[in-house]
């Protein structure tokens, strides 16, 4: 999710997986060379790609998927990537000091280049399992609090920290019913966030309305307007 427009879209282009390994209950996919966003497997189940956070890996880049679900049609050799699609945080401006990251489940993955453009920014995180909290081990840039385990809910640091008045804007990512209530909890208490939607985009340069959000009381393609919105758009 790192903010290219539409007309940069690339691909199909090929990259060779070089390995698959466990991480938690997840497993972590390394490619060579060059991955992108979208990820589609000639030789798998998948139909339409499958959008995943791109990480900078020590040992090269790469990606998280579900390891019970993922691992098996992501083990290549060869995947077709298509990428970078939509546009990432805008980060013009931004201080760690004054700036919350929020993220759930796979919404982690996007946040380690966040956080290596502003070290030492908080991160409040929560997971579905207490194995998949080992995605927090790829975000080495941030200051990340105990995650939290459902039935917990990340929402609630969250308003702990709007209530300590000492933050101006937040960036979260991760499922709809999460960005939604970030926003409303940020435009309520007069904070700006900014909001990495989820939709699988079919085509990416706007033709097949396949990832439609609703936007502004209206059906709006992710891949045009997103996948990262101004918060305030999702507050009716």
């Amino acid at each position: 999710m790192s903010g290219a427009s539409p007309e940069t879209c690339l691909g199909p282009f090929p990259a060779r997986v070089r390995a698959v390994e466990p991480l938690g209950g997840l497993a972590r996919v390394l490619l060579d060379p060059d991955p992108r966003l979208e990820v589609r497997n000639p030789t798998g189940r998948d139909v339409l790609g499958r959008p995943v956070g791109l990480v900078a890996f020590p040992e090269g880049p790469g990606f998280v998927v579900d390891r019970a679900s993922g691992a098996g049609e992501m083990a290549g050799p060869e995947l077709h990537l298509v990428g970078p699609l939509g546009r990432g945080f805008d980060l013009t401006g931004l201080a760690p000091e004054t700036t919350l990251l929020v993220a759930a489940g796979f919404g982690v993955t996007v946040m380690p280049g966040v956080a290596a453009a502003l070290p030492g920014v908080r991160l409040v995180s929560g997971f579905r399992q207490a194995d998949h909290a080992a995605l927090l081990d790829i975000v080495t840039d941030a200051a990340c609090d105990a995650p939290r385990i459902a039935p917990d809910l990340v929402t609630e640091p969250l308003a702990e920290a709007l209530a300590g008045g000492g933050y101006t804007c937040v960036l979260a990512a991760g499922p709809t019913g999460l960005g939604r209530a970030v926003a409303a909890a940020c435009a309520a208490a007069g904070v700006a966030s900014q909001i990495a939607l989820e939709a699988p985009m079919a085509c990416g340069i706007g033709g097949c309305y396949g990832c439609a959000v609703e936007l502004d009381g209206a059906w709006q393609r992710l891949c045009v307007e997103g996948p990262v919105v101004d918060g305030g758009r999702l507050v009716a």
